[in-house]
């Protein structure tokens, strides 16, 4: 089995979207890692068929139970707790309502004042030591605590460093309580006006999402039995380019969110050479996958249809295929509809057992 760091290009997907995506719809930041990254080479590789139709996969369980609909449930309902005013010192997981003012050398700061303000101690919103003071204050309570800001503080560069006093009153402090199941909480947390409302249309949700689940298990199993089957020469070449442009781009959507990937890295605990490795894996997968695609679709004498196009234009995040076209090329955004008809022609060939 194939195991990936999180953000790579994942699995089929690859032949579909410009950038690691997944099927899911790409945020507007990454248009221009994905510009950049998106146009391939042609292959130059090399493949021999083996067995693509008929192939026996395991079909994957789409059933939602009452049990799963109710854990779901029950994990909005300690998502979404009523708040309930105690009369006794906060504790942590307590949410203290206050007013604070922060204080450098006397003088508030920008950005240090606050009225009404709710913070759940313990939640790390605020600098060490914050909520850590606030933890036993009763409601009415003033206090005054003598902090010192991290360094360095991306936030504001100019504390950085910093000590500081923060003079704080405590208006209330209130528990989290698990909220009883009834319409008035459905009304706070949806649209719905009835518990039955909401727990079919959550039912539905849950269904969507395991039969998505269910449909990339199959298509995985499908696949990977695809490419083994086959027999590739000549693809080294092929590989290394697709390596080099999957470490690219992905160094290039972390940018976009001012991460090196070292960083990024160390935060999943994934060592370069670990990454590598799954980097060049996922790159020869891809090749492999590319050629055996192109080559279903030439076997089979396929053809591009609109439903095709429109199925790339969702996985791109786009509302059509011409904007694939716009961002893509031409080239590409009708390789990627062929390799969709091809992925579509093995799923409708594969016995599901």
């Amino acid at each position: 089995m194939r195991r990936y760091v999180k953000f790579l290009v994942c699995g089929a997907a690859a032949a579909l979207v410009l950038a690691s995506g997944c099927g899911q719809k790409q945020e507007e930041e990454t248009t221009a890692a994905q510009e950049e990254t998106s146009g391939r080479e042609e292959l130059t590789g090399h493949v021999e068929l083996g067995q693509y139709k008929g192939i026996e996969i395991e079909a994957a369980d789409r059933t939602v139970t009452d049990e799963e609909v109710q854990d779901a449930v029950q994990s909005r309902l300690e998502a979404n707790p009523d708040l309930v005013e105690v009369d006794r010192p906060a504790e942590n997981g307590d949410t203290v309502n206050i007013d604070f003012v922060g204080l450098l050398d006397g003088v508030a700061f920008d950005g240090g004042t606050g009225e009404n303000y709710d913070l759940e101690l313990g939640s790390g919103s605020f600098i060490d030591g914050f909520e850590d003071g606030l933890v036993g204050a009763v409601k009415g309570q003033e206090l005054s605590l003598e902090l010192t800001f991290p360094d360095p503080y991306q936030n504001n560069p100019d504390l950085a460093g910093k000590d500081v006093v923060f003079d704080v009153t405590v208006n209330r402090v209130e528990e989290a309580r698990t909220p009883e199941l009834n319409d008035a909480f459905v009304q706070r947390i949806s649209d719905f006006d009835t518990v039955d409302a909401w727990e079919a249309d959550l039912r539905s949700q849950l269904e969507d999402t395991k039969a998505q689940q269910a449909d990339t298990q199959e298509e995985n199993e499908l696949f990977d039995a695809v490419v083994a089957n086959a027999t590739f020469t000549d693809i080294d070449n092929d590989v290394e380019t697709e390596y080099q442009r999957l470490m690219d781009q992905n160094e290039n959507l972390l940018a976009l969110q001012g991460v090196t990937l070292d960083q990024y890295l160390s935060i999943f605990g994934v060592d370069q050479a670990a990454y590598e490795e799954s980097m060049h894996n996922q790159a020869e997968f891809n090749v492999k996958l590319e050629l055996v695609l192109q080559a279903v679709y030439t076997q089979e004498n396929l053809e591009i249809g609109d439903e095709a196009r429109q199925a790339v234009a969702e996985a791109n995040g786009v509302e059509d295929f011409d904007a694939v076209v716009e961002l893509a090329g031409e080239t590409d955004a009708d390789r990627f509809a062929r390799n969709w008809t091809a992925m579509e022609f093995l799923k409708d060939n594969a016995v599901y057992k």
